[in-house]
């Protein structure tokens, strides 16, 4: 399974607005196509799709541009990647069971269902915040003087290890 790019592009957009949305102004599109490198016309498609499950709100005219359409606690990744996805699945059968045959009596497919629950909990546990904070602690990584990570980066760390 491979998430693709539009969702990836969604979600740095979605992060990109959350980091640089300040006093209620909205963000041009064009500046954040230029800061995550995403291509403007396929950046257009995102956002009008976002708008559309009220991720995202678009404001028009001069000062117009983009913000979030709901606070970035409330926002998971899930949500996200499923908004260009679908349902995530491993394979057909967990999905729908009456596809096969053997779904009542196969070993594996309790495999791909527990996988699947796994990940969606992942990514329903991550919320467009938490990314908000990593981004900032990429950045500007906070050392301790012996050199030691900061509990944030050693949360991001650990993220990184599941």
């Amino acid at each position: 399974m491979l998430i693709s790019l539009q969702a990836d592009y969604a979600l740095r957009l979605l992060i990109d607005v959350a980091r640089h949305e300040n006093d209620g102004k909205p963000l041009v599109t064009r500046e954040i196509a230029e800061r995550q490198h995403i291509p403007r016309v396929f950046l257009t498609k995102i956002v009008a799709h976002l708008s559309g499950l009220g991720l995202l709100e678009t404001h028009r005219g001069k000062g117009g541009g983009v913000s979030l359409g709901k606070p970035p606690e409330e926002i998971n990744v899930l949500e996200v990647i499923e908004a260009f996805e679908g349902n995530l699945a491993f394979n057909e059968c967990t999905m729908d069971p009456e596809r096969c045959e053997r779904s009542q009596h196969c070993t594996v497919r309790p495999l791909w269902r527990a996988a699947e629950n796994q990940l969606r909990h992942f990514f329903r546990s991550r919320t467009l915040a938490e990314l908000v904070v990593k981004s900032e602690l990429s950045i500007m990584p906070d050392m301790s003087s012996n050199g030691a990570a900061s509990p944030e980066v050693a949360k991001d760390l650990q993220i990184e290890k599941e």
